[in-house]
């Protein structure tokens, strides 16, 4: 399961980040490469931490700059482009940000109850398993102790 991070204006919808604003701040911070691309279509830019070229950001239609599945080294670069966009960090539920810290502590906890969510689907399907195995074992016994009584 990916989780994005956004980095918006408050009010995000009146105040989208523009493209030209977005690629100026990408343009300026040292840890990213900002590339043109084009395809049959329209031109595009690809930016991406210069360590790492999967850790890329996007900027959507609404003017939000996002990551998807971030680590820590992006999102750190994120807060900085925030700064500097006058914007803040949210979260997929546009929940703000305050600090690399704080970012790191959330997203520990959601993968911790993520953990636990799976462990218990995983328990409840296996008991589900075994009462159907159960079901099935009792009713060939029922089934035998009845064809056994028929018989008599």
């Amino acid at each position: 399961m990916s989780y994005h991070v956004y980095i918006a204006r408050a009010g995000f919808k009146e105040t989208p980040i523009s493209t030209e604003e977005w690629l100026a701040a990408a343009r300026n911070c040292d840890e990213l490469v900002v590339e043109r691309g084009k395809n049959r279509k329209w031109e595009h830019h690809l930016v991406w931490l210069r360590d790492c070229r999967r850790a890329r950001l996007s900027r959507s239609p609404y003017g939000l700059v996002f990551a998807q599945d971030p680590e820590k080294a992006l999102v750190a670069v994120m807060f900085r482009l925030a700064q500097s966009l006058d914007a803040g960090v949210y979260s997929e539920t546009l929940e703000r940000y305050t600090s690399l810290e704080h970012w790191d502590q959330r997203t520990a906890e959601e993968r911790l109850h993520r953990r636990q969510r799976r462990a218990d689907y995983r328990r409840r399907r296996r008991l589900r398993v075994a009462l159907a195995v159960l079901f099935i074992a009792l009713s060939a016994v029922i089934g035998l102790l009845v064809s056994a009584g028929l018989k008599r």
